[in-house]
């Protein structure tokens, strides 16, 4: 019995494990976690308010994020997929129809891995430059 339920454990471990998305939607509250988002962020409402793109910056604990920005203040942004490749890392958004509040509204995902060059994509298959 002991035995069975242990090896259930192991099982139960391995598979929620397997099930987590290998990303994250970071709350505009915490911008002020990470003051290079943050700074890019002014930017993209004072300065670059029509950049459609994004921005790939190393955070802490050895992660990323990816700031995500439409260029328009009638479109919002939300993740559909993250896809980790072996020599690129695709994030997919879906863009949405809203009235935003914010001149340039943008999206913070976190990625806990990258690997090879990045793209942005919305579900069309149209491409987000990247920004430097």
């Amino acid at each position: 019995m002991k035995k069975g339920f242990i090896g259930l454990l192991v099982a139960l471990v391995f598979l929620l494990g397997a099930c987590t998305k290998g990303y994250w939607v970071m709350s505009k509250k915490d911008l002020d976690k990470e003051p290079g988002v943050r700074a890019y962020v002014k930017e993209l409402q004072k300065e670059k308010t029509e950049q459609k793109g994004f921005k790939l910056f190393s955070i802490s604990q050895n992660r990323n994020m990816v700031v995500v920005s439409t260029g328009t203040p009638t479109k919002e942004l939300e993740v559909i997929e993250v896809q980790v490749l072996e020599d690129q890392t695709i994030v997919t958004v879906k863009e949405i129809e809203a009235d935003s509040d914010e001149t340039n509204p943008y999206i913070l995902i976190g990625l806990d891995e990258k690997k090879g060059s990045m793209r942005v994509i919305n579900e069309e298959g149209d491409e987000y430059e990247i920004d430097f």
